[in-house]
């Protein structure tokens, strides 16, 4: 049996409505929950009894929230990490004051959301943007040799601090940030075997921007540039010269294994009422990094154009967009990749009825880098994926009857004739749902059918279906009664492959405004024609009991 609290970050509380709040205050839910399983013709999936105790306290103190997680079951699991995580950051006026953990965004290229635990502060003065942080951005993990079945990333213990000075609103601003990072050599044995781990530095500057004008149009932009150092151990260049940049020489260990990145994105958008348009180009650096941020998409430049308009009184809605995106920058690679990305979204939508139409194409192709390409392992592949969803709803007095129809088509087309007959796939989905309430009575009936075809090389595959259920409410609403059975049959390459059919009748009952029961009962047949493949029956059952406080 294992206990688990759950990380918790308290937002940012206004100090000056303290006396407002109560000092303290306990709020949350509580449940309770037993299960059972069996299965024949196979192995069990789950174990035959199962219980589950979980809550979600919510502790209150002066209007300062501190939501905690517990789960108490019969499943056995664990992490060494602890997972308890707190953070505060009460603001007074224009003065925030950041403790625990934290995790704050300043730049997408600089401290972008990564977590650590420290303190700080951020000031907004007037129109000044000021900010300070400093903490632990990684705890030291060794390897454990001595336990192969529990694996965690080793890592060294690492520390820095990111300041941020800027002026402006929050429509018009320049802010300048600064990050710099290093991880502490002795924190981990220098002998890390397979792990192959080095301790790192990192310092990285960035200014972002952004400009309001003519009352519709906004530009914004974010530049950065990283220094990052991948091995401190590796040999210093105690000799080099960086003329008037010198002084970074006492802000990052230079040595054989330092590089230097730059990212940058800028964006010009218009909107008004009724519509929209936005151009942005995105560029990255090949293996650009920060120790303030967790990933970047990196040796990508791209190009996208987007924009949407809505018609009639908002009962029209079109929205797309348009990309252009490449890798290999600095032309090193054996080839360049070439990717294009449009979508497109129409809907039209009524109190009655409505309909919704997407579209989007993802397409890459390949052109020689450093070495030729040969025609035989070119890449050039589209992937194509259309969605179309009609709605049709009748209302009256004592029924109501609601008609949905949802079509899905995907399709992989490869356009190098050496390979399309190994890559090439398609699938095509359709299903209708029909629903007849009677609304005095609160009962209602609903009825689907769904068919998939879906092609791949050498496989034809064919799934058919229908689904039918009740629902009931009695006692005024506390009790809901439903019953679904669904049916699916399977064929490949015109062979009957099985059939599958499932039913689930499901009770809850409302005891009160803060009390729920509710019962599940579930069953599953499987029936293969595949003598590889086993047919089966499976029985759950579930019963949760809730409490509100």
């Amino acid at each position: 049996m294992q206990l688990l609290l759950l990380n918790l970050v308290v937002k940012a509380q206004d100090i000056g409505q303290l006396a407002k709040q109560k000092p303290f205050e306990i709020t949350g839910t509580a449940g309770v929950g037993i299960g059972t399983y069996s299965a024949t013709g196979i192995d069990d999936r789950e174990r035959s009894f199962s219980y589950l105790f979980n809550g979600a306290p919510v502790i209150s103190i002066y209007g300062v929230s501190f939501p905690f997680s517990i789960v108490v079951s019969d499943q056995q699991r664990g992490f060494r990490q602890p997972f308890n995580q707190y953070g505060i950051s009460p603001a007074y006026k224009w003065l925030t004051i950041h403790a625990g953990w934290q995790s704050i965004t300043w730049s997408p290229f600089t401290l972008a959301g990564y977590d650590f635990l420290g303190g700080g502060v951020e000031a907004h003065p007037g129109k000044l943007r000021l900010g300070f942080v400093y903490g632990r951005f990684n705890k030291a993990i060794a390897a454990d040799t001595a336990n192969h079945s529990l694996f965690q990333t080793p890592a060294y213990k690492r520390t820095g601090y990111a300041a941020r000075a800027g002026y402006g609103t929050e429509r018009n601003y320049l802010d300048f940030t600064y990050l710099s990072a290093k991880d502490e050599v002795n924190s981990l044995p220098q002998n890390l075997g397979a792990a192959r781990m080095t301790p790192a530095s990192n310092i990285v500057l960035g200014i972002s921007s952004k400009w309001s004008f003519l009352h519709h149009f906004t530009w914004t932009f974010d530049v950065a540039g990283s220094l990052y150092t991948r091995n401190l151990l590796s040999d210093t260049l105690g000799s080099l010269e960086l003329e008037k940049a010198n002084f970074i020489k006492k802000l990052i260990a230079i040595n054989s294994s330092t590089q230097f990145f730059t990212a940058a994105q800028t964006q010009v958008a218009y909107q008004n009422k009724n519509y929209n348009l936005g151009l942005q180009y995105r560029r990255i650096d090949p293996d650009y990094k920060s120790m303030g941020a967790y990933y970047f998409e990196t040796d990508v430049a791209n190009y996208t154009v987007n924009g949407g308009i809505s018609l009639l009184q908002n009962k029209v809605q079109v929205n797309g967009s348009f990309g252009l995106q490449n890798d290999n920058l600095l032309h090193d690679r054996e080839f360049t990749s070439h990717r294009s990305i449009s979508s497109l979204m129409l809907s039209y939508n009524m109190p009655q009825y409505g309909a919704s139409i997407n579209y989007s194409n993802y397409g890459i192709t390949q052109d020689r880098g450093l070495n030729p390409l040969v025609d035989t392992f070119r890449v050039a592949r589209t992937n194509y994926n259309f969605n179309g969803i009609l709605r049709y709803a009748i209302n009256a007095d004592s029924l109501s009857h609601t008609f949905i129809l949802v079509g899905n088509i995907q399709s992989l087309v490869d356009l190098n004739h050496f390979t399309a007959s190994q890559n090439e796939a398609n699938s095509k989905t359709a299903n209708l749902s029909y629903q007849l309430g009677f609304l005095k009575t609160g009962f209602s009936i609903n009825a689907a059918y769904s068919y998939t075809v879906a092609d791949l090389p050498l496989m034809h595959t064919v799934l058919t279906g229908p689904t039918f259920g009740i629902n009931k409410l009695l006692d005024k609403g506390k009790l809901n009664l439903s019953a679904n059975i669904g049916f699916q049959q399977q064929q490949n390459n015109g062979l009957d492959a099985g059939t599958v059919i499932n039913g689930i009748l499901n009770g809850s009952y409302r005891v009160s405004k803060r009390d729920a029961l509710n019962l599940s009962l579930m069953y599953l047949k499987s029936k293969s024609r595949n003598q590889t493949l086993p047919s089966f029956n499976e029985k759950r059952t579930l019963f949760n009991i809730t409490h509100a406080f």
